[in-house]
């Protein structure tokens, strides 16, 4: 399965999330707004074999939006 992650904002809560979809694996988190490079879980679930693995995943996550957010505030 190809891996997918996405930043989406939701309006009601004013937060970012970003999503991440791989081989049986789905994690939700929220960024931090006022440092983008911290994200807190919302929902996790799937088996890693390690937790190498899973700190590796997030801190694809952490980069991934940190470098959307940039995108972001440059275009305004």
């Amino acid at each position: 399965m190809k891996r997918t992650i996405k930043l989406f904002y939701e309006p009601a809560s004013q937060q970012f999330f970003v999503f991440y979809l791989a081989n049986g694996i789905e994690m939700l988190f929220k960024v931090d707004q006022a440092n983008p490079t911290m994200i807190s879980r919302v929902t996790e679930h799937g088996f890693f074999k390690s937790k190498h693995e899973r700190d590796k995943v997030i801190e694809e996550m952490e980069i991934f939006a940190q470098q959307e957010i940039r995108k972001l505030e440059d275009g305004m």
